[in-house]
């Protein structure tokens, strides 16, 4: 049985979106995930989506080789910003784990992220697989694929561009992380705050107290111990904020 030009050269824009997405957002892009997955999943999607995109371009032959390659970057790139717009999420878990690092002394204890290629704050890495796992379990990975879907009635086949609008929605979109990074870490940083003030206050009450030596056990011990009393308030900010992007990525793809 052959398949027409037409309808295989549509299957491989399809599949230029979906892989776009693969290799940027969250989880799937990690080294850890085997490719093999990776093309899989992206080829399985790619003939899901294939029946509902027909219509939206023009045929081959109607179209000369530069409007192809055209083409298919403005699909890569479709898929590689949804990709990249869920990646900000986790970069806001990130640095709200080197804020806390850095308050408790931990930044120089650093881990190898595999999945980046660079080395982070224990904290941070540990916040961000926290994060992750959650995002997992209410299905986050779920919505990635439903928003691949969701781009065709927001971005259709070859509309991908970026102007002012477009421009103003990345850097609102990205303005987040420091506010969305300040709400995870501001239990532990309130916290060693107030201990920072205690200690002070000590300091000037018994003078002769080698104040250094108390410091720095004493805000690593809160530290950890506050960390572990918010869990379920860093899950509930998480959940809250990610339904909340959801929508903004949906919004950010209405603007291209």
């Amino acid at each position: 049985m052959s398949v027409p030009v037409d309808t295989f050269a549509l299957f491989l824009l399809v599949l230029l979106r979906t892989g776009g997405l693969f290799v940027s957002a969250p989880f799937f892009s990690s080294a850890a995930f085997p490719w093999q997955g990776k093309m899989g999943m992206a080829l399985f999607l790619s003939f899901i989506l294939l029946p509902g995109t027909s219509g939206q371009v023009p045929p081959v032959s109607a179209l000369s080789l530069p409007e192809l390659a055209v083409l298919a970057v403005q699909e890569l790139m479709t898929g590689l910003t949804i990709g990249l717009a869920m990646q900000v999420l986790f970069s806001a878990v990130r640095f709200a784990g080197e804020l806390i690092s850095v308050d408790m002394g931990f930044s120089m204890a650093t881990i190898f992220d595999p999945e980046n290629g660079t080395p982070f704050p224990v904290l941070s890495e540990l916040l961000y697989l926290f994060t992750l796992m959650l995002f997992l379990t209410v299905n986050g990975h779920h919505f990635m694929v439903e928003a691949v879907a969701m781009s065709y009635g927001a971005v259709p086949a070859g509309s991908w561009r970026v102007d002012a609008a477009a421009a103003s929605s990345v850097a609102a979109l990205t303005g987040k992380v420091f506010a969305i990074a300040v709400k995870i870490a501001a239990p532990l940083l309130v916290s060693l705050f107030l201990a920072n003030i205690t200690l002070g206050i000590l300091n000037k009450v018994m003078p002769q107290m080698n104040i250094f030596s108390v410091l720095f056990p004493l805000k690593i011990g809160i530290g950890l111990i506050v960390l572990a009393a918010t869990v379920p308030v860093v899950a509930f900010v998480f959940k809250k904020v990610l339904s909340s992007f959801e929508g903004s990525v949906v919004d950010l793809l209405r603007t291209f």
